[in-house]
């Protein structure tokens, strides 16, 4: 799996983020390329109901938050069928059989050494917190953070009650702390906490969807 995230990407975050003493990472495809193993998932899913499997594309312009309303989109009819069980399917097609097929994004590990040396870095997730403890250690970045806050169960209804813990437990100034991410519920989070954000359009959702809702978008792929 080819990560293109860019130099001067990672150049341009460096810049966004030096007035803010604070930094919220968001995980899946902010710090780690996982969009095309979630398509494989959730397609292996929709063949299991007979359902027209979708491409990148597709689930880019589809995805979102609550993740019930996302589901519907692509076709489960949640009258027929139990989303908890949908959910469960989910965890095992890509908590267990993929994560960790996935890779970092380039530069990663350079940009969150340089920001940890004058700021807090924190990671807020969609995931659920034992899932992100492994997972951020299986990938050895976990040294980087001074705090790792994801959900508590799989259900992925949404982490903005997880933002106002981490932001109560951090006590840094909302106007110095800035959210990082790549979906519009990552900009709807840092809107519901009052603080800044930045979207990177090399996740789980298309730059024009972002460009819709958000002032602060980098476009993360070389071209």
């Amino acid at each position: 799996m080819i990560c293109q995230r860019s130099f001067a990407v990672n150049q341009k975050i460096l810049e966004f983020v030096q007035p803010y003493e604070h930094v919220i990472w968001d995980w899946n495809g902010t710090l780690i390329d996982d969009t095309e193993i979630a398509v494989q998932a959730v397609n292996a899913m929709l063949s299991e109901h007979q359902i027209e499997n979708i491409s990148q594309e597709k689930y880019k312009q589809l995805f979102g938050f609550p993740i019930r309303d996302y589901y519907t989109k692509i076709g489960f009819d949640l009258n027929q069928l139990s989303f908890e069980k949908l959910c469960d399917r989910f965890v095992e097609e890509y908590n267990h059989k993929r994560s960790r097929t996935a890779k970092l994004f380039n530069g990663i590990h350079e940009t969150l050494s340089e920001i940890k040396r004058q700021k807090t870095q924190s990671i807020l997730s969609a995931a659920e917190q034992n899932h992100l403890f492994e997972m951020t250690d299986h990938y050895g970045i976990s040294h980087h953070f001074h705090h790792r806050f994801g959900i508590e169960d799989f259900m992925a209804a949404g982490k903005i009650h997880r933002g106002h813990d981490l932001i109560q437990h951090v006590n840094i100034p909302n106007h110095k702390t800035i959210l990082i991410g790549d979906t519009d519920h990552d900009f709807e989070v840092a809107q519901a906490l009052g603080i800044q954000c930045l979207l990177i359009a090399d996740g789980h959702q298309s730059e024009e969807r972002l460009k819709k809702v958000a002032p602060n978008v980098i476009s993360g792929r070389t071209s």
